[in-house]
């Protein structure tokens, strides 16, 4: 199912982040195959990194401190004012935005729930599922510009051709190498419930496919957290593994700063050794 509507959304709804990730950050004439190659292969190692040690980092600033490393390696001009902070105000709230409507959906179909116990549990069960059908076809919107985004700005192919490709890729991904930050969030931060489950997936959802509809890849990852420490917070701060939240969080910050020094890195020293200016 997350591969069938990931595929969906990446197919149909990701042309904005496409655009954005490939002539947003820098202009399309300044797309190289050895920049965009190591925008790509500096974002793929460092998200495998962070996979590996369970940190559930954003992809979109990787990808697009990744692009940022390698522009200013090439000495191409990096729209800082038009592109980049409104993606940093887009990846600020929308951990905070999701945590809000996690704590109001949490408490609403806890009201909804309330006097209908097992019928109550059955709709709810369905709610649950919908949301995530919701949150996989928003990763596919959000998440698969980030990968193609460069051959678009390369000029290889239109944001739908590129969505899909995009989309196969990932809808492999989530299906085999998913398992360790699904654990991390699923368990590792907050125990959940089924109204707090239903509450943390639609507001992951709706965040995240705002930010996604405006043509800023956001983080499924810190919507994600987001809603979940909102639902958390709905049964109050005790249920919530603070120790994860605040690893989290300190990756966050450290791993877009790695993405752009390792691209910056690798570009310079690609380019020496292969003679390209």
């Amino acid at each position: 199912m997350i591969a069938f509507f990931l595929l969906l959304g990446a197919t149909f709804e990701s042309h904005n982040v496409v655009t954005t990730v490939g002539t947003g950050i820098i202009r399309g004439e300044d797309m190289t195959p050895l920049g965009a190659m190591v925008m790509m292969l500096t974002a793929a190692l460092v998200t495998a990194a962070n996979t590996w040690m369970k940190w559930p980092v954003s992809t979109s600033q990787l990808a697009c401190f990744s692009v940022v490393g390698a522009a200013l390696a090439m000495g191409a001009p990096v729209f800082w004012k038009t592109t980049i902070v409104f993606l940093c105000i887009t990846w600020v709230g929308t951990p905070l935005m999701a945590a809000v409507l996690g704590y109001f959906f949490t408490h609403f179909t806890d009201w909804f729930r309330k006097g209908k116990s097992e019928r109550g549990d059955k709709i709810m069960g369905y709610a649950l599922l919908v949301a995530c059908c919701y949150a996989a076809y928003t990763l596919g919107c959000n998440n698969t510009g980030n990968a193609v985004g460069v051959f678009f700005g390369l000029g290889m192919t239109t944001p739908m051709k590129a969505g899909f490709i995009g989309g196969i890729a990932m809808a492999i991904g989530a299906l085999t190498w998913g398992r360790p930050i699904l654990e991390k969030v699923g368990k590792g931060i907050v125990q959940l419930d089924l109204s707090m489950g239903v509450g943390a997936k639609a507001a992951q959802s709706i965040t995240a496919h705002t930010a996604a509809a405006l043509g800023f890849p956001t983080s499924m990852n810190q919507a994600l957290i987001g809603g979940v420490g909102g639902a958390g917070g709905a049964r109050g701060l005790k249920t919530v593994d603070m120790a994860a939240m605040k690893e989290i969080v300190i990756s966050w910050f450290l791993t877009p700063v790695v993405a752009g020094i390792v691209s910056f890195i690798l570009y310079s020293v690609l380019a020496y050794n292969l003679n390209i200016h």
